[in-house]
């Protein structure tokens, strides 16, 4: 499979003030389409001094997947979520000889699965942004189109090494399309952020931390801006003691500065809405 670059034009904006003065006809659903279990002390940094005491106890949280609905240019999927195969099996037939070792296992009810959310709905997908390689943000891959375009944030790695580990994510795909942030506008407090459908209605936005090309997204609709974190925020709680993740993170320094980074732009712009990556909105 290749990688490609995603094919960016130019953005006409150059600060958020201008972006928001500008709202365009998108809205978002979103999608339960699993359960994964996570320990607070992963989640929430014990070892920052604002932690307070991080108790050492799992907690259930929704695997979600957005769809965002451009009135003009279409739907777009914000990660994929899982497939059917987790439905009985919680490691989604993930295979190879150290797969027990390196697959996370997830919990999913019957119809949860990204295909039956979609195809209950009739859409026709354009395109999937992927926050990160992890498995509860593309697995659903699996069972998905393979005739659009699959968007990840450069550095981003999968780990699928036949004969040790082996999902098929990418499965039928000719290519990821990686967008390089080092060649798109500084959007402060946030950062690099990329006008990826054109018209200012849907932002990429570089977070590294949890993965090393993890990216959240901005969407800019008729009813207001809402900034979907995806990991760079896991919870909610991340947000109110301003602590990013440490367990499950490749650098956990990276993490709390994009925390930061956000924590900056929501108190600077206060309008805009914001959902964690493991938080359900609906």
């Amino acid at each position: 499979m290749k990688i490609v670059p995603f094919s960016l034009k130019e953005g006409s904006k150059k600060e958020w003030k201008d972006v928001f003065n500008n709202p365009r006809p998108v809205k978002v659903e979103s999608f339960k389409t699993g359960t994964v279990t996570l320990n607070m002390r992963g989640t929430i940094n014990p070892k920052h001094p604002n932690a307070g005491n991080v108790e050492d106890e799992d907690v259930d949280v929704p695997i979600m997947a957005h769809l965002v609905h451009h009135d003009d240019l279409g739907d777009y999927l914000l990660d994929a979520g899982l497939d059917a195969s987790y439905c009985n099996d919680p490691r989604g037939n993930v295979k190879g000889i150290l797969s027990w070792i390196f697959t996370d296992e997830y919990q999913q009810e019957k119809d949860e699965n990204i295909a039956y959310h979609l195809n209950k709905r009739g859409t026709k997908l354009k395109g999937v942004f992927l926050s990160h390689l992890h498995s509860d943000h593309m697995a659903g891959i699996r069972e998905l189109p393979h005739d659009i375009h699959y968007v990840i944030g450069k550095g981003e790695k999968c780990l699928e090494s036949k004969p040790f580990h082996y999902g098929g994510y990418f499965k039928g795909l000719e290519a990821l399309h990686e967008i390089d942030f080092s060649t798109v506008e500084l959007m402060p407090p946030l950062g690099p952020a990329a006008d990826v459908l054109g018209d200012g209605s849907l932002w990429a936005i570089y977070t590294p931390g949890h993965t090393p090309g993890h990216m959240s997204f901005l969407v800019n609709g008729l009813d207001g801006p809402v900034l979907y974190t995806i990991d760079a925020c896991f919870i909610r709680k991340n947000l109110e003691c301003g602590v990013a993740s440490s367990g499950y993170t490749w650098n956990v320094e990276m993490a709390q500065k994009s925390l930061e980074n956000i924590l900056e732009f929501l108190k600077e712009y206060p309008e805009v809405r914001v959902v964690c990556g493991h938080e359900d909105p609906e």
